[in-house]
């Protein structure tokens, strides 16, 4: 009985109400903005490995992006969200199947003739009944299949959600990472140029109290101190805010975190980077990937309100037996059987179903136009990095040789007044021009390692790997 009900099931339920979804056709368009920087060049065929940061030639870097990976409670919670929809889709496929139970009934109790309207005295009668019942369900219109698909969606969502947290925390740990030796780099820089501005400000007194140097001109010196104090107490409380940040990224407490040494001249600027056309976008990056497949859902949820709209027949049959005494179970003649089919048709439900179905069509159109806004906010993304990089490239360049220039002057300085030709005055100048230097410097480089960290998270991170 069981293999009839499956035939004629796939025999009735060969097609499925409802939208047949498909993957939205690639982008026209063939790139985002034309890189002009020539310090390093993008290669649109360069592989893009998942573990993509390791390009960055730092053994500090990878083991806090691997202690992210094996330690966040992010990607804890994704990978336990993702178990979840493929346990519910698992759940799903019971609806191909039919259902099978099983109920034993044991009654005891006594009998009286006169509720049939008969005289005599009562009896003591105890009762059995074992048996199995099985039912079924035929997926005639593919409400059944149509919920199934869309769960196979949410399995393909969560799984590309998954993907994107993983991206997303090396991404920021990396990002985080670099921020984190940048200011760390700063700091030093700033706490010499405060302990030269300390000392400028100390020998323009000296030169107040000796009549040579009028007192605005100690004063113009006192503020520019202050100044720079107060951009060093920023500076380590942003540095600050980067370990407690990278702590929690890599799943510890800041209190207990043990974070590595990491300078910038740890990190190697990769020459060569990677770009993918919007066409292979589209078919990489996990959010947009995600966002796909929630329109893929939306569409059976079409289906399934849909196929709500027609009859639902349900095979049903079942065995067992009943008997008064327990001995006398399964014994000859006391077996007992049924089989049926049952129709269940909608036929007044105060506009409900079809108005459920607008709704479904309506998330459907709404959920197409999130795909399609991904689509375009990637794009804007990629974009935006790679004019970041241009400019990055230009501007790091650009403060190398500010950097370079500022400490030659200032070494020059200092052999001019061990010589005699300049004061302990210019020196502290000198020395507070080549620090502040090199601490832009810093933040240029810092820069433009953060934006290749973005363009590697713009272009998918290599996940789908």
């Amino acid at each position: 009985m069981r293999r009839g009900i499956i035939l004629l099931s796939c025999l009735l339920g060969a097609c499925a109400v409802g939208p047949n979804f498909h993957a939205p056709a690639a982008p026209s368009v063939t790139d985002y903005r034309a890189p002009t920087d020539t310090a390093q060049h993008y290669d649109p065929k360069a592989a893009i490995a998942f573990d993509w940061w390791r390009v960055f030639k730092s053994d500090a870097l990878d083991a806090l992006v691997a202690r992210a990976i094996t330690n966040s409670p992010q990607a804890e919670g994704a990978q336990q969200r993702l178990r979840a929809a493929q346990a519910q889709l698992r759940a799903g496929y019971g609806a191909f199947f039919p259902a099978v139970g099983v109920n034993f009934d044991a009654t005891r109790g006594r009998y009286s003739p006169s509720r049939l309207g008969q005289n005599g005295a009562g009896s003591v009668f105890s009762l059995f009944t074992p048996g199995i019942a099985v039912s079924y369900a035929l997926d005639l219109f593919g409400g059944n299949r149509r919920a199934v698909e869309g769960l196979r969606a949410d399995v393909d969502r969560q799984e590309q959600i998954t993907r994107g947290t993983y991206l997303t925390l090396a991404s920021s740990v990396a990002s985080t990472a670099i921020a984190r030796a940048a200011y760390n780099e700063q700091a030093e820089a700033l706490t010499q140029v405060v302990r030269a501005e300390e000392e400028q400000v100390r020998l323009a007194a000296v030169r107040v109290r000796a009549g040579t140097a009028n007192y605005a001109s100690q004063l113009t010196l006192q503020s520019e101190l202050e100044t720079s104090r107060a951009a060093l107490a920023q500076t380590r409380q942003k540095a600050e805010q980067a370990d407690s940040l990278l702590a929690v990224l890599i799943g510890d407490p800041p209190a207990a975190a043990r974070l590595p040494d990491l300078r910038l001249a740890d990190l190697h600027l990769p020459e060569t980077l990677p770009l993918r056309l919007p066409s292979e976008l589209v078919r990489q990056r996990p959010d947009i990937l995600a966002a796909e497949a929630a329109a893929h859902n939306a569409s059976a949820q079409v289906g399934v309100a849909t196929a709500a709209l027609f009859p639902q027949i349900t095979l049903s049959a079942g065995m067992g037996s009943s008997v008064n005494s327990f001995g006398q179970l399964f014994s000859a003649g006391s077996g007992v059987w049924n089989y049926g089919a049952g129709l269940a048709a909608p036929v007044f439900e105060g506009g409900s179903l079809l108005n459920r179905r607008v709704a479904a069509k309506a998330q459907y159109q709404a959920a197409m136009a999130d795909y399609r806004q991904t689509v375009l906010a990637a794009f804007g993304q990629v974009a935006d990095t790679l004019s970041a990089l241009d400019q990055d490239g230009a501007a790091a360049e650009a403060q190398i040789r500010a950097d370079a220039a500022a400490e030659t002057a200032f070494r020059l300085m200092r052999a001019n007044r061990d010589s005699g030709l300049a004061s302990d005055a210019d020196l502290d100048i000198a020395e507070v021009q080549a620090r502040q230097a090199h601490a832009a410097r810093v933040a240029a480089e810092a820069a433009r390692l953060q934006d290749c960290v973005a363009l590697y998270a713009a272009l998918g991170g290599g996940w789908w790997h």
